[in-house]
């Protein structure tokens, strides 16, 4: 009769169990197809975006984006429209091809098939992302983090834990002989099992999260390696291969390491309390750590597998969500795109550009110079990394990308605005210089940080020697006599606005020439300057329009 019951009882865990799963699967379903041509909804938690570069510092190029370029395009929010990745190394993936566009492009049509393989088979990518989601995350660090840390706990052994598991042998021995001594041995033991788990345990926390998600991956690779679709077969050979090396790490994984928990399983309380009083997870955690070290590699080559898999299917959801983008074309000398907007836009003017060589782009404030500079550069970045323009059509090499588009004063070194914004024209130079790859150098206001003589100056000769770079320089400035001097070197382009009684409206549509307007003294009398300031700003204008610098203070 006891084994009946405890028979029925496991069943019917069992089956409960089951029930769990498939109303999960249900629900999850239901919320990726509903997902599929939304925009991407990432909630970061506090602190949570602290590991999304860890696969990047891992895996620096030649061509990585610096920070300056990083944070001059916006990167950040960015990567957030197409941050549609179900798994930490999904997002990881995704962060490092926008932070290292490709100069290659190899491989360039076999990513692309499976790109818009995913976008029109709604079942295999159902498939793969179910696959994907239970990967999970790794939370606030980067599982690099974890394994780059990995020698901070060797100071830790787990013999204290093997000589518990000896005194609970030990005590039930004595039990045979003594019941009454073996049992309270037995209880002194479970005492001290239960209390000093969670100070180890504590420390070594971090790591037994990180480990967990590795056996979550391997568990899932098999998942992807059984989707049926040729679509994906090189990277299920390749898992199948990897998977193969874990299998000693694999042994009794969803015991220790709880991988397939289920909230609420009856079973995993238990399973619970056996980790707690006889230190089984942190047991498996030390054989794990012995033997990870030489599996680095190996756990990288999952890791940067499932990534890719996931980001493929994450630039399919953002196509489906913009619906007007193009696949880019790569080769000739200039950049040439039709219909081209900033993604961040919620509602963009699209523009059509022809560039065969460097720009100088004036226009008066507001008008869009410096939106125009942010969009061309961030087509190029997109365009070698995911594969996907904000454009109907574009063509363009594959470029080397520098801005120097939104500096500021930087307090802990002591650098003034100045400094660093010639620091920062200085990479850009010095990128060039030599480089067999073309250069895309986008630069907003050359050295606005000094006087207007030395500014005017300095930056023709600035300009005039990053004409010689390989390549396409973008520059915005409101100096008409800087495009003025540069015309023989760079092409001119400008916006304008519209100005009707108090009210003024921009295009936003980029012409070729110099601009011809200003609207910065009108643009006080719009927002309400008093009428004696706006008389005395357009009285000063012109005597300084006249060479009469010295007007005097009444």
């Amino acid at each position: 009769m006891f084994l009946v019951i405890v028979a029925v009882i496991i069943a019917a865990m069992t089956i409960y169990g089951y029930i769990s799963e498939k109303k999960l699967n249900d629900y999850i379903i239901r919320r990726l197809k509903k997902s599929f041509g939304e925009p991407a909804n990432r909630e970061w938690k506090s602190g949570e975006f602290i590991h999304v570069p860890g696969y990047s510092r891992n895996h620096v190029t030649e061509n990585s984006i610096d920070d300056i370029t990083w944070n001059d395009l916006n990167l950040d929010d960015i990567f957030g429209k197409l941050n549609y990745t179900l798994s930490s190394a999904g997002e990881e993936y995704l962060y490092y091809l926008l932070r290292n566009p490709s100069l290659s492009l190899e491989g360039n049509d076999d990513f692309e098939e499976k790109i818009e393989h995913f976008r029109t088979d709604n079942d295999k990518r159902l498939a793969l992302q179910l696959a994907l989601l239970k990967c999970g995350k790794t939370g606030k660090y980067s599982i690099y983090d974890y394994l780059n840390n990995l020698s901070n706990i060797d100071n830790l052994n787990p013999y204290r834990d093997y000589l518990l598991l000896l005194l609970y042998a030990l005590s039930v021995a004595v039990m045979f002989i003594n019941f009454n001594v073996g049992i309270v041995i037995f209880v002194c033991v479970l005492i001290y099992g239960g209390v000093s788990y969670f100070a180890i345990k504590k420390r070594i926390e971090p790591y037994i999260i990180s480990f967990a998600y590795v056996f979550r991956l391997i568990n899932y690779s098999n998942r992807i390696i059984a989707i049926k679709d040729e679509h994906i077969k090189e990277e299920q050979d390749k898992l199948k291969e990897n998977v193969s090396k874990f299998k000693r790490f694999s042994l009794m994984s969803d015991l220790v390491m709880g991988i397939n928990r289920t909230p609420g399983n009856p079973i995993e309380i238990v399973v619970e309390y056996i980790r707690m009083f006889f230190h089984l997870d942190i047991i498996k955690f030390f054989q794990m750590r012995n033997e990870i070290k030489h599996r680095i590699d190996d756990i990288d080559e999952l890791i940067t597998i499932i990534g890719r898999l996931d980001t493929t299917v994450a630039i399919a959801m953002y196509r489906e969500y913009v619906k007007d983008y193009c696949v880019p074309e790569f080769g000739g000398e200039g950049m040439t795109a039709k219909g081209l907007y900033h993604p961040l836009l919620s509602d963009p003017v699209a523009n059509d550009i022809d560039l065969r060589r460097g720009i100088i782009l004036t226009g008066s404030n507001a008008s869009g110079k410096s939106t125009m500079l942010k969009t061309i550069t961030v087509a190029a970045i997109m365009a070698q990394s995911v594969n996907t323009v904000n454009a109907a059509s574009y063509r363009a090499p594959a470029y080397k990308i520098y801005t120097s588009l939104s500096l500021k004063d930087d307090i802990i070194s002591g650098d003034s605005y100045y400094m660093r914004e010639i620091k920062a024209l200085k990479r850009i130079i010095d990128a060039g210089e030599g480089s067999e790859k073309p250069v895309l150098a986008a630069v907003d206001e050359v050295l606005r940080g000094t006087n207007t003589i030395e500014r005017i100056a300095s930056s023709f000769v600035i300009l005039k020697n990053m004409s010689k770079v390989k390549g396409l320089v973008l520059a915005a400035t409101h100096d008409y006599e800087l495009a003025s001097m540069l015309d023989e070197l760079y092409d001119n382009y400008h916006f304008e606005e519209t100005i009707k009684g108090n009210d003024i409206s921009f295009a936003y549509k980029m012409l070729r020439g110099m601009a011809t307007s200003r609207n910065a003294i009108k643009l006080l009398e719009i927002t309400g300057y008093d009428s004696e300031i706006i008389r005395e700003a357009n009285e000063m204008s012109m005597n300084l329009e006249k060479g009469e610098l010295s007007v005097g203070l009444r």
